[in-house]
């Protein structure tokens, strides 16, 4: 993968400014959602897009070091691995939210959309995007074994490519179940559901659609190859992957859950002592 020419590992001359900026605009919403969600609301079940967002900036730093560093492996593999994860994260928020939703506002006998438990959404597809992680970096194991040349750089572009094909048709199922909810709601809303939760359901649709954009991006980019256009454009990167994530992350600072859910997120009001139990039902 390196570029021989200049016993880089970058196949682009990465901009190091660029990256410091764009790890300063991530650090604004994660300083906003921390203390939204920390210290305003103390609304932890939502601390999942915090972690994410952070990882968001700890990647961009780590790619203004890598850029300094070209030929150096570790801050690149810091980088890029957090950046890869930090959607994981935010995308677990929309689960746990939409989860959340369907108990807070539907009826009792309406908490199953397309057949799937509000209270399992938030398992199952975490539990597909952590299958699709690990895909992906068996993928990635399996091409940078042969220094992405060759017959493994062929095998392990296509089991990658094969990770994020399911993670994009996992966050397509998400919004489906996303808009099976919206449509349940004319007819199945509580009398008393908590008002404000449209906002919520506005976050969510947002942030996701963001999510899918980002993850379709990741489907070109090794479907083209690693000597392809993306990977030896700059722009391509801030644009496809930086660009939809900020705003999926910085819509929650507007939005967020907890202003018109609560500190437990329609779940029912719960005595400190047992805010980890309810940690562990999210």
């Amino acid at each position: 993968m390196a570029n021989e020419k200049t016993n880089s590992i970058w196949l682009y001359s990465p901009s190091t400014a660029l990256a410091i900026v764009v790890a300063i605009l991530y650090l604004i919403p994660t300083c906003i959602t921390f203390w939204q969600t920390v210290i305003r609301y103390r609304s932890y079940f939502f601390i999942c897009v915090v972690l994410g967002s952070a990882l968001e900036v700890g990647g961009y730093i780590s790619r203004a070091v890598s850029t300094r560093e070209l030929d150096q492996i570790p801050p690149y593999a810091i980088s890029s691995t957090l950046i890869i994860l930090a959607p994981i994260f935010v995308a677990a928020g929309n689960y746990l939210l939409i989860g959340r939703l369907i108990r807070a506002v539907l009826d009792r006998n309406q908490h199953r959309i397309l057949g799937v438990k509000a209270e399992c959404i938030t398992r199952i597809f975490v539990g597909c995007d952590i299958v699709s992680f690990l895909i992906q970096a068996s993928g990635s194991g399996i091409a940078s074994s042969g220094n992405w040349e060759g017959n493994n750089a062929k095998i392990g572009t296509n089991v990658l490519i094969v990770g994020l094909s399911t993670q994009v048709l996992t966050f397509v199922f998400f919004l489906v179940i996303v808009w099976a909810f919206g449509k349940n709601t004319k007819h199945y809303t509580k009398p008393d559901a908590l008002k404000g939760w449209r906002k919520v359901l506005h976050g969510i649709c947002i942030s996701s659609a963001l999510i899918l954009i980002r993850c379709v991006y990741r489907v070109i980019e090794f479907a083209c190859g690693i000597h392809g256009y993306p990977f030896t454009h700059e722009w391509i990167f801030y644009v496809f992957e930086s660009l939809p994530m900020l705003p999926a992350i910085s819509i929650f600072c507007f939005y967020h859950p907890a202003k018109y859910l609560g500190r437990t997120g329609g779940l029912g009001k719960l005595p400190n002592s047992d805010v980890g139990v309810e940690l562990g039902r999210v």
